[in-house]
């Protein structure tokens, strides 16, 4: 059954179909630089002249050259260049003939579309413009269609006017068909069916061609092609990353008819055993800011300016290198990194490059902290500059109480929760940290101080006495560092690289790269999609992620929910992964995303496993709940299961300053909305009723997701915040490990066979455009949505702390 995707092609075949006539010419198929020129395979620079479509679907960047011996002594030569989905050609043939194309393509694997041009010369002028289209689809990593239509508007030439031109095409990857093998196996054996129709012609008339390509081994393919009105060709390819031989010979009714030599030069590496050696580089990356799941801008009252930088970008680069064959070391130049969760999911990046034979150094230019250590701790080696500085190392949680404070202006913060250990806005309505806010502190203190120091002792092999000294807050001199082991080398950027150039084998000067020049050939047809990553960063408010004057970027309710009904709804994907990394908001958005979320995967049929970053606490947490898998970073501040509600009061203020206020009201309890009202004993009572009873649907969501009991989770609850290790311990979190752990599970439990290449469906927070943030509907939203402050009345699960220990 030919697949729903390629439906739209054959329908523009048949439509553009007019009836036969058996006088018109049998058609020939066009002269290509290829020796198996089929419109459903050819996707380098030679689909210039094969299929428009195709431009760009292998190969970014290509420059591509080719001179052909022809029978009667005469040559061509051809040039073409593509970039993206631009093409760009020149054709110089024998008595003065050749031709220019230009062509232009886009699209995805599952529909590529193309147009190309063409003009003609010869000794007597310039012929017609001729206008080709062109579609691609693959719909399986072992399928593909291309349909081309030539001569589109039948432009007059000298010998009469020309007929449309179509072209089927079929390819076959068997290999492919085994999902395992799809990705790595699939491109070394694929073959090819062809059928070109005139428009005016018979049927029986259509031209026919098969071909085939077969890798013999990595960079060196043979392919050839037959056509049943009489021809062959059969050409063969060697291919370094970079750089491309392409040779073939043509036959016509069993004659020798031309020879050609074509080389090319691209942007996109091919995964080639020949001139590997030659190539070998290290890699250089830069790391440094707040590592984040997503790249967040903002300002908040109550963090000031901030910024995060998505730890995505990082993770894919350590990959491609892991996987690049010319890639044999990697420089990491650290520059003041920190988040904590995020860079223990960097550590088995580290830690993969080094067990597939590619050291890993750090350099540090200027010094580091507690972030930058406990990422170079992982590396084979640790070089600082010489006039490095290495201060502060310890931690430190400062607590400041502004209730007096507030007395003074006459304002006050009535405040209701439920959780001894919920502490959040505790500090505007208490004058000192009080026993159980201290103990939590003090605990998680403890806990990620221990994490830490064991890392270190653990990859550097030092002692702990050592390590506790260097992490005393003094400024120490980097001589100091190295002698407690924490650094091997002190010296320049040029000492890191001879480092690093030794434990590689490549010398003390080795060839460097930058990440953007980790840019792979696409060999394979498609990747499927199999699992989709719905990113949850932010606080929580109902209604569409924003940026928040008292919190910072938001994380909207209805933007959640309508992404993850999207990942659940995509017949691809098998498994749903949920990222947590949120310090909790709005009671009632988070009880929204929970339900949607159980909902939507008992409804799918599908697994989803939650995997939390930074943090998944309070509110945060309760949306993971009902995941069929919890998954928590070691750091990762978890649970804070509890509630509250604050609501600022200045009655004192308007009091202070002879400020009347009369008030009418329908409504025993309405005074306690009032900004201008403080709460009394009986006001007190009620709203501490009302926390109790959300408390208690909380308690109830995550004792249901968890399958605990609610004395089980109760216990553990109260507001406190876990470390990753504790929460596991106390089952609120099922496992340690970070998001690749997530989705290796979610693989599992969605079905997805191991070895299987797939690409991750990511749905992350959107970025309005240009022209929206010009438009005035969007700049009066976005005004309003960032002055708000908390909504009056609304109750928040909100976790109390969000210090990174």
């Amino acid at each position: 059954m030919m697949p729903k995707r390629l439906a739209p092609a054959a329908a523009l075949l048949i439509a553009l179909a007019s009836p036969s006539r058996a006088d018109a010419p049998t058609p020939s198929f066009p002269e290509s630089p290829t020796a198996n020129p089929s419109v459903a395979s050819t996707d380098d620079a030679a689909a210039l002249h094969v299929n428009p479509a195709a431009i760009g679907a292998r190969y970014d960047t290509e420059l591509f050259g080719a001179w052909t011996d022809l029978e009667s002594s005469d040559s061509r030569f051809r040039v073409i260049g593509t970039n993206h989905g631009l093409g760009l050609g020149w054709d110089d043939g024998p008595d003065g003939t050749g031709s220019y194309r230009f062509a232009f393509a886009g699209g995805e694997e599952s529909m590529r579309l193309g147009t190309g041009m063409v003009w003609n010369y010869d000794d007597e002028g310039h012929m017609p413009g001729d206008v080709s289209l062109g579609a691609m689809s693959r719909p399986h990593p072992w399928a593909s269609l291309g349909v081309t239509v030539d001569h589109l508007f039948k432009p007059r030439l000298r010998d009469g006017r020309t007929q449309r031109d179509w072209t089927l095409g079929l390819g076959l990857r068997p290999l492919a068909m085994v999902r395992s093998k799809a990705f790595e196996h699939g491109p070394r054996l694929t073959f090819t069916a062809d059928v070109l129709m005139r428009e005016d012609a018979d049927l029986e008339q259509a031209r026919l061609r098969f071909g085939a390509e077969i890798e013999m081994v990595s960079g060196f393919a043979l392919s050839g092609s037959i056509e049943d009105h009489g021809g062959a060709r059969l050409g063969v390819t060697l291919l370094s990353p970079r750089l491309g031989y392409h040779g073939n010979m043509a036959w016509q009714d069993n004659d020798r008819r031309y020879f050609e030599n074509a080389m090319s030069l691209h942007e996109g590496e091919d995964k080639s055993a020949i001139g590997r050696r030659l190539m070998s580089r290290v890699v250089e990356v830069e790391v440094g800011g707040q590592l984040a799941d997503e790249s967040l801008t903002g300002f908040s009252l109550l963090d000031g300016g901030s910024a995060t930088e998505t730890a995505g970008a990082l993770h894919r680069t350590l990959e491609a290198a892991r996987r690049d064959p010319l890639t044999r070391g990697i420089l990491l130049e650290l520059r003041g990194v920190s988040g904590m969760a995020q860079l223990e999911e960097l550590r088995p990046r580290i830690a993969a490059l080094r067990a597939a034979g590619k050291p890993v150094v750090a350099w540090l230019p200027y010094g580091g902290g507690r972030g930058d250590l406990y990422l170079a701790a992982a590396c084979d080696r640790v070089v600082a500059a010489e006039d490095a500085d290495f201060g502060g190392l310890g931690l430190r949680v400062e607590r400041r109480y502004w209730r007096r404070f507030l007395d003074d202006l006459g304002v006050r913060l009535d405040r209701a929760s439920i959780g001894r250990y919920k502490s959040a806005y505790r500090e505007y309505s208490v004058d000192s940290t009080p026993p159980a806010d201290r103990q939590a502190i003090e605990h998680n203190l403890d806990v990620s101080q221990d994490l830490f120091v064991g890392a270190l002792t653990q990859d550097r092999g030092l002692r702990r006495a050592d390590v506790l000294r260097i992490l005393d807050g003094r400024m120490w001199p980097p001589e100091k560092v190295r002698e407690a082991g924490l650094v091997d080398t002190l010296g320049d950027h040029a000492t890191a690289l001879a480092v690093l150039g030794r434990l590689a084998g490549l010398g003390v000067r080795p060839a460097t790269a930058s990440p953007g020049d980790l840019v792979f050939a696409r060999r394979a047809w498609t990747v499927p999609t199999r699992v989709a990553v719905v990113y949850a960063s932010g606080a929580i408010e109902t209604g569409s992620s924003a940026n928040d004057l008292l919190f910072g970027p938001t994380l909207g309710s209805e933007t959640l929910i309508e992404q993850l009904e999207d990942a659940f709804d995509r017949p691809e994907i098998e498994a749903v992964v949920l990222r947590v990394d949120s310090p909790g908001g709005s009671s009632l958005a988070s009880a929204q995303m929970d339900r949607a979320a159980e909902k939507l995967k008992r409804e799918a049929g599908k697994p989803l496993i939650v995997s939390m970053g930074g943090s998944g606490a309070s509110g945060g947490y309760q949306i993971a709940a009902h995941g069929d898998r919890l998954y928590a970073d070691r750091y990762t501040r978890t649970g804070s299961i509890g509630v509250l509600f604050v609501k600022p009061s200045i009655q004192g203020f308007l009091r202070e300053h002879h400020v009347r206020q009369d008030a009418f009201e329908r409504g025993r309890y309405m005074r306690g909305w009032s900004e201008g009202v403080d709460w009394d004993a009986e006001l007190q009572a009620a709203a501490d009723s009302s926390v109790a009873e959300t408390y208690r649907r909380f308690v109830t969501r995550v004792a249901d997701g968890r399958s605990l009991s609610y004395a089980e989770v109760d216990a553990v609850a109260q507001g406190r915040t876990w470390m990753g290790e504790d929460a596991v311990r106390h089952r609120l979190v099922d496992e340690i490990g970070g998001l690749e752990q997530a989705i290796a599970e979610a693989r599992r439990r969605g079905g997805v066979p191991e070895g299987e290449e797939i690409r991750i469906a990511e749905y992350r927070r959107p970025r309005p455009g240009l022209l929206a943030r010009l438009i005035g509907s969007y700049v009066r939203d976005t005004w309003e949505r960032s002055m708000g402050l908390p909504e009056p009345g609304a109750l928040y699960n909100w976790a109390d702390d969000t210090d990174e220990y």
